[in-house]
C-alpha cells in the first residue's frame, strides 16, 4: 500500500517539476521577430565628459580630397556620425561642412553609381548626414578642371557649388571652424 502512495507522490512531483520547468522556459519568440543586436562590451565604460568638454568645437570642416571606394568614404562620413554623436552627447550642436575637391568629388559620384544598388549605404548615409544638417559642398574648380557634369554627382544642388575647395576650407578656418582631414 505504501509504494504505491510513494510512488503517485513521486509521478505527481515530476509532473509538477516539470510543469514548473516548461513555464520557466523562455516564450519563443515571434516568427517575425527580429533578434536583438548584443551591445558590444570592449571591457572599459564609457568615459564621462563635462559639457563644456567639447567647447569651441562645434563648427568643424571636413576637408575630403581623397580617392576612395564606397567603403572607404563611408569611414569618413561614419567619423562625422561619430563627431556629431560625441558633441550631442554633451548638449553641444555640430554646424559641420563637408568641402570636397580633387579626387574627394569621387565621395559624391561614388555614391551616385552605386545608388541603385539594394547593398549599397553610402547615398543613405550622405541623406542620413544632411537631415542633420551637414552641408556637403563641391569644387567648382575640380568640376570644370577634370569636366565632371554636375548631375554625376549624388543629390547635388546649384547652392552647394562654392568656387574654390581648398580656398573654403581655409576661409572656414577663419571663421573659427576646426579642420578635420581624413
Amino acid at each position: 500500500m505504501i509504494k504505491p502512495i510513494i510512488l503517485s507522490v513521486m509521478l505527481a512531483t515530476s509532473l509538477i517539476g516539470t510543469a514548473m520547468a516548461e513555464d520557466a522556459k523562455p516564450a519563443a519568440p515571434a516568427a517575425d521577430a527580429k533578434p536583438a543586436e548584443a551591445k558590444f562590451d570592449p571591457g572599459v565604460p564609457a568615459p564621462k565628459v563635462a559639457d563644456d568638454y567639447y567647447a569651441g568645437a562645434e563648427k568643424v570642416v571636413i576637408h575630403v580630397t581623397m580617392e576612395g571606394d564606397e567603403k572607404k568614404y563611408l569611414g569618413v562620413l561614419g567619423n562625422v556620425s561619430n563627431y556629431i554623436k560625441a558633441l550631442d552627447a554633451t548638449g553641444k550642436k555640430t554646424d559641420a561642412i563637408i568641402v570636397m575637391n580633387g579626387d574627394g568629388l569621387g565621395l559624391l559620384s561614388t555614391a551616385k553609381q552605386v545608388e541603385m544598388n539594394a547593398d549599397a549605404k553610402l547615398p543613405a548615409k550622405i541623406t542620413e548626414l544632411k537631415e542633420k544638417g551637414v552641408k556637403f559642398q563641391i569644387c567648382y574648380n575640380t568640376l570644370t578642371g577634370r569636366k565632371i557634369k554636375f548631375d554625376e554627382l549624388y543629390d547635388a544642388k546649384p547652392e552647394d557649388v562654392i568656387p574654390s575647395g581648398v580656398a573654403e576650407a581655409g576661409r572656414l578656418q577663419a571663421q573659427g571652424y576646426q579642420l578635420l582631414k581624413p
